[in-house]
């Protein structure tokens, strides 16, 4: 609500607040009259409804309750479903009468307890169709510095999903993602991205998980000489980058669900060493991740980053465009296994070489003594990441390949 002391309160006091999705109030003023005025209908466009229009997400929310064909479209088919649901034989005069005692809050709450604000984020139930949006926004406090570094995300199932038939709703057999584009003002030890979010289209399953690894490549750039076109990248010895120069830096994962909602937030997760172990990728499939990974450090059979290493992912519901979606709520969950403040203090570190340096090295002189503001440097910057991100996605395939997975 607005501030009480906010004077005086007027339709701008609301503009800072968070809108109900698909939600608005229809108000009538009318003239002190013995008998009311009868409504016009709703169709005859006698009401102000300019500040009322649905946006894109209030339309995509619309549209798939009005395709689900057992949703009820009136309080009456509500009541009707509740009182078959409950096994009660109520005569129509007595529905309203019923309805309001049975949703009674003084019968579901503790004495004088507030009854919960509605959980913006828990509108609209997942459906495969609209999907899940994902961002990988940032990784904070990588080992080594002078490597550029990507994110590879997939889906990896839970055990119901695995059993389900691929649709056409589906983005395949296989859904995955891999970042690309950099902040360059971001440390090289915490790298910040700024792709566009995807969107994948997993099947419903609660045990369904994000599992995230981080790579590095280590590998020169050379620019260009003319300067009017990406440099090559290659190996140390100068020849075409092996697998041998991508560098797995550490992985986490994600839940995607909670109950039948996407797991709408800003999820800080820690990073663990090496690889995802078989046991670890075998309970997932049926058991709460976090749950799991507490599970696995205690066996240790997972070993968290020595630098309290941790990533950063968005997550909200497909039905919600990337400028209509609420603020996410920041979930820590996955942090607490461990002190979470070791995890936090890292995240606020802000010192090391930022990413402009691992551009800056390769440049003339005159370019590294005018900064990263000029033009020249932005347009170097340009190439590096254009060349950088190819070689990087050429290694991640193939290694995608020779572990048997689709290509990317």
């Amino acid at each position: 609500m607005p501030s009480k002391e906010q004077t005086p309160l007027n339709a701008p006091s609301f503009n800072h607040q968070r809108r109900v999705p698909c939600c608005t109030l229809l108000i009538r003023l009318l003239p002190h009259t013995q008998n009311p005025v009868p409504p016009p209908d709703y169709l005859s466009g006698f009401y102000f409804t300019e500040d009322a229009k649905p946006s894109k997400s209030d339309l995509q929310i619309i549209s798939s309750f009005q395709q689900n064909k057992e949703f009820p479209n009136s309080v009456a088919d509500a009541t009707a479903q509740l009182m078959t649901k409950e096994q009660k034989n109520i005569p129509p005069e007595q529905w309203m009468a019923w309805y309001k005692k049975r949703l009674d809050n003084r019968k579901h709450l503790l004495h004088e307890q507030p009854s919960a604000h509605l959980s913006l984020v828990r509108m609209v139930r997942y459906h495969q169709r609209t999907g899940i949006h994902l961002r990988i926004s940032q990784v904070y406090g990588l080992k080594e510095d002078g490597l550029y570094v990507n994110a590879f995300a997939r889906i990896l199932k839970g055990d119901h999903a695995l059993r389900v038939p691929e649709t056409a709703e589906a983005g395949g057999s296989e859904e995955k993602f891999l970042t690309r584009l950099h902040d360059f003002a971001s440390l090289q030890r915490s790298p910040r991205w700024k792709d566009p979010t995807w969107v994948l289209h997993p099947c419903w399953d609660t045990h369904s998980v994000l599992l995230i690894q981080i790579f590095g490549i280590n590998v020169i750039y050379k620019p260009d000489p003319s300067g009017q076109h990406p440099g090559k990248v290659t190996s140390h010895t100068g020849e075409e980058p092996e697998l041998d120069a991508l560098l797995q830096l550490g992985w986490s994962a994600i839940p995607l669900f909670c109950g039948p909602y996407v797991n709408t937030g800003l999820h800080n997760a820690p990073l663990f060493q090496g690889a995802p172990d078989a046991e670890f990728l075998n309970d997932a499939l049926s058991r709460p991740l976090q749950h799991v990974v507490g599970n696995c450090l205690n066996k240790n059979i997972l070993t968290l980053t020595k630098e309290y290493s941790s990533i950063a992912i968005e997550v909200w519901d497909g039905h919600y465009f990337d400028d209509e979606r609420c603020d996410l709520p920041v979930i820590n969950d996955l942090l607490t296994i461990d002190k979470m403040n070791k995890f936090l203090k890292v995240q606020l570190n802000k010192k090391g070489k930022n990413m402009t340096q691992l551009v800056l090295q390769n440049l003339d002189w005159r370019i590294q003594k005018s900064g990263s503001n000029r033009p020249e440097y932005l347009r170097e910057e340009q190439f590096y990441e254009e060349a950088m991100a190819k070689a990087f996605y050429t290694l991640v395939e193939s290694a995608q390949m020779n572990a048997r997975f689709d290509p990317l």
